[in-house]
């Protein structure tokens, strides 16, 4: 876009960049530099439009750079973070699901954890409860889709293949999912229930007819 300030018309070009703070305390912001060609106007170009298309004057190259900006960035409070607080900043729900739920030990079961909302998605982890010790654990997949340009606003869906390793287990255990609102001020911790298992013992294969 162009501005007039006094006699003089000038270009902006707008640049934004999405800046999350990793620490507390002062921080301090620039200066930002760029580098760029400007045409300087020739002096010899008089008011002819023609002549001043081909005679565009000298190139030079410029720097410029901003003022540097500070902020304040506020600690996380001590008082009412939940033990499973992993650093979510932001405004989040959470929905769950998994299958097969019947099914026999060994077999592999699919959970799928999305996490929607605004925040630092990027930081987000997939919650995992310390009673899958019955189950045996795959690396889990991530997918991050964002519907903002600063990639705060979205959905991060995690996947992972888990399988249960006695027939003693009957059910996954409650997933939760904390995080920190700074709308509020406040914690929240986020449950999806307990969802229903029914695991077979692996049976024996019979021995081969002669």
């Amino acid at each position: 876009s162009q501005a007039q300030i006094g006699n003089h018309t000038y270009t902006i070009v707008p640049i934004t960049i999405a800046l999350t703070a990793v620490k507390a305390g002062t921080l301090t912001l620039g200066p930002f530099t760029a580098n760029m060609v400007v045409v300087l106007p020739s002096p010899n170009q008089g008011g002819d439009p023609i002549f001043r298309m081909f005679n565009q004057g000298e190139q030079k190259q410029v720097s410029l750079a901003t003022e540097q900006i500070r902020v304040e960035s506020l600690p996380l409070p001590a008082q009412g973070r939940p033990a499973n607080f992993t650093g979510a900043v932001g405004n989040f729900t959470m929905t769950a699901t998994a299958g097969p739920t019947n099914l026999t030990v060994g077999d592999p079961i699919t959970v799928r954890v999305q996490i929607t909302g605004r925040g630092a998605l990027d930081g987000v982890t997939l919650p995992v409860p310390d009673a899958w010790h019955d189950f045996k654990t795959f690396p889990p997949t991530t997918k991050l889709e964002t519907s903002d340009q600063f990639g705060f606003q979205g959905t991060k869906t995690f996947e992972q293949i888990i399988s249960p390793q006695n027939s003693d287990v009957h059910e996954l255990p409650t997933l939760t999912f904390s995080f920190f609102n700074p709308d509020d001020g406040q914690y929240h911790t986020l449950a999806q229930p307990a969802i229903s298992l029914e695991v077979k013992a692996a049976g024996t294969s019979p021995m081969p007819a002669l």
